[in-house]
């Protein structure tokens, strides 16, 4: 299926018109980038938050709040680049253009590849923060804009900053969509890799929210990434693939930066024989009690648990209404709305205080099973 405005008759007549579009929080980087991608043939378009300023795009809109990365990418993908364009390319306001090719060469190289427009390339030859895993300075389809996500944009909005471009790496690759070029290099003057300081715009709004977004690609992608399906398109999804290739990159930066250490073969025993205690007694949907560290660690182990786990139940009002793997965080009167079969507590150090919290949620005659108390039917032995 072509794309109405990609067919091979209307590319293969004129070069495809190919804007580079990002959001920017710095004036300062656009003056000096936006030339360069000008000079090789793009069109630029900028998404301008934080501090506004002159800059030498073809069109600048200003934004008061940033909608983040990819929701930025989606509001310039829908509403602000041409629908004429047949490729847009996104990034940041600290990266260049290939050198040594222009932008009418590549894009005819991406429709001879994608005649319908459906597809994403990545220039992978600058490995700068091991971007050879990831779509940080992507080629974006016409098609893949105006159909991934059912339609709302190209870019997996959910996400504040990062992993996203992770996401739609996975997604375009198990989607066999993905077009990976190490021949073509997009450098990223990085500040981290220019020794320059944090801009304080990073640190607002990037920093503070990655340990989030890293908790949210590793949550979905154990779901296949849900929500992802194009519109109008029928495109199947190669789980298989993902589980062949995926290095676990994500599950490993979240255990060095924020896991507290890697969950214990004690732990691990623990809440796998406290799922094969819920199987044993019919229990199939369960609540997790405990938000806590203990929780976080169990990444791995929430994966693909053997029951199914409806909630996080913690008393933590501040918690209450985020998520936590994926799985809704909710109040004892909430889990009690829940139809659960069963209760596990969740923690280590703090287990008494956990079973005594509990007692409400026994008292409306859900079993609470403890990890590290000796149980009998959900009370603790004597």
């Amino acid at each position: 299926m072509k794309h109405p405005l990609q067919s091979a008759d209307n590319w293969g007549m004129a070069d495809p018109i190919v804007y580079f579009a990002i959001p920017s929080a710095s004036p300062e980087n656009c003056r000096k980038v936006l030339p360069v991608w000008r000079e090789m043939g793009y069109k630029t378009a900028i998404l301008q938050n934080y501090k506004k300023g002159d800059i030498p795009a073809d069109i600048c809109v200003w934004s008061d709040t940033y909608p983040g990365w990819p929701g930025s990418i989606n509001i310039l993908a829908r509403e602000i680049v041409p629908k004429q364009a047949s490729i847009i390319v996104s990034g940041g306001d600290d990266m260049l253009p290939d050198p040594n090719m222009p932008a009418h060469k590549l894009a005819k190289q991406f429709m001879e590849r994608f005649p319908d427009s459906f597809g994403v390339m990545q220039p992978t030859g600058d490995g700068f923060l091991g971007a050879r895993h990831f779509c940080g300075s992507p080629w974006l389809g016409r098609a893949w804009c105006d159909s991934m996500y059912h339609g709302t944009g190209p870019m997996p909005s959910g996400y504040r900053h990062n992993w996203a471009d992770n996401e739609l790496y996975w997604v375009a690759k198990c989607l066999h969509s993905l077009w990976e070029r190490p021949d073509l290099s997009q450098h990223h003057e990085h500040f981290t890799r220019t020794g320059q300081e944090k801009p304080s715009y990073w640190t607002s709004n990037v920093e503070t929210k990655d340990r989030d977004d890293v908790q949210l690609f590793i949550a979905r992608s154990w779901q296949k990434f849900p929500g992802h399906e194009p519109r109008g398109l029928t495109k199947p999804f190669d789980a298989d693939l993902f589980k062949r290739e995926n290095r676990g990159l994500a599950e490993a930066y979240w255990m060095t930066r924020y896991g507290f250490g890697t969950i214990n073969s004690t732990s691990g025993s623990k809440i796998a024989s406290a799922f094969q205690t819920c199987i044993q007694n019919g229990w199939k949907r369960i609540g997790l009690f405990g938000a806590g560290t203990h929780t976080r660690a169990l990444g791995t182990a929430l994966m693909q648990p053997p029951v199914e786990i409806a909630a996080i139940i913690d008393d933590n009002a501040a918690l209450q209404g985020q998520s936590l793997w994926g799985y809704p965080i909710v109040s004892q009167q909430q889990a009690k709305g829940l139809k659960l079969d069963a209760v596990i507590l969740s923690s280590n150090s703090m287990e008494d205080e956990l079973w005594a919290a509990a007692s409400p949620l026994r008292g409306a005659g859900i079993p609470t099973l403890r990890l590290y108390g000796e149980m009998v039917q959900g009370k603790k032995a004597a």
